[in-house]
């Protein structure tokens, strides 16, 4: 689920047909929808043809480092964690470190090939004035990722990271497409930096809002919620440059097949502990799974 054309993901929510062309920058790829996690997920593919994803020649983050990147205050106290045992940060060592990684290899690509990935580290930064108020828009967001990597408050982009953003309680993200208020639970987006290529996903604090409430507890919905962006970022993370990885024309990426039309699933993650998530749509399976 990407940022870039959120007409579609509006379209979505409200069922209404749209035809809007996107062009993209990979041969043979033709025009494709991107959606966020929506707050109101389409289900209308159930009725379609069975979904199927191809890969239109961009990259797969190999060997993912998630860096988790606190935007300025931790929101969620010790309802969820965001260091320890059970918390944010384990999350993502454990899952990445799991069987929800391992049957990935089938979107291997004929250069690169999916395996497990590691948690990196944990960052609080303090972005600027202007990216820190009650509304932050998309290009807020880039900018103030640019000044805070130049400046070494974040690691320096690579092949394999990916920022993880979490935004404080009150902070509504806008995009030229709708909002996290009342459009959208999260999602990942790209971006040029200097020569290289920004990965990251955008995570707002909108527990409140029912259609995030993904699962019983608020920690399982926001894992629930972030697997979902996480995976999408492993396997079509250019999607943001219209570098399309793996992709289905009708429903978009691995994790908006499965939003919605499946329950989330727990994972013993390599930590040994167990954790929430999105199942993600296997081509291999003909289903949305979690491991196999």
């Amino acid at each position: 689920m990407n940022a870039t054309s959120r007409r579609i993901a509006a379209c979505l929510v409200t069922g209404i047909a749209c035809l809007t062309i996107l062009g993209v920058t990979n041969a043979g790829a033709t025009a494709h929808p991107r959606t966020t996690f929506a707050q109101h997920p389409n289900t209308h593919h159930k009725a379609a043809a069975l979904p199927h994803l191809n890969y239109y020649g961009g990259r797969v983050l190999t060997h993912v480092k998630v860096s988790v990147v606190v935007w300025n205050t931790w929101p969620y106290g010790t309802t969820v964690p965001l260091t320890g045992a059970r918390s944010i940060s384990s999350f993502f060592s454990g899952i990445t470190a799991s069987p929800y990684f391992d049957w990935l290899s089938e979107y291997n690509t004929p250069t690169q090939k999916i395996g497990r990935g590691t948690l990196d580290g944990v960052y609080t930064v303090h972005p600027p004035a202007t990216a820190n108020g009650t509304t932050v828009t998309e290009t807020q967001i880039e900018s103030a990722l640019r000044t805070m990597i130049t400046a070494g408050q974040l690691p320096k982009p690579s092949t394999t990271r990916l920022y993880a953003i979490f935004f404080r309680s009150g902070q509504k993200i806008v995009t030229p497409d709708g909002n996290s208020a009342n459009d959208f639970c999260a999602y990942h987006e790209t971006m040029s930096y200097n020569s290289s290529t920004a990965y990251f996903a955008v995570i707002p604090y909108e527990l409140r809002n029912n259609g995030c409430k993904a699962a019983s507890t608020s920690f399982n919905s926001l894992t629930t919620v972030v697997s979902h962006e996480l995976i999408e970022g492993v396997t079509d993370p250019g999607v943001g440059l219209n570098r399309i990885s793996w992709y289905d024309p009708s429903n978009g990426e691995i994790g908006d097949i499965c939003a919605g039309v499946s329950a989330p699933a727990a994972v013993t993650g390599g930590d040994g502990a167990r954790y929430t998530v999105q199942r993600e749509w296997s081509n291999r399976s003909r289903s949305c799974i979690v491991s196999r």
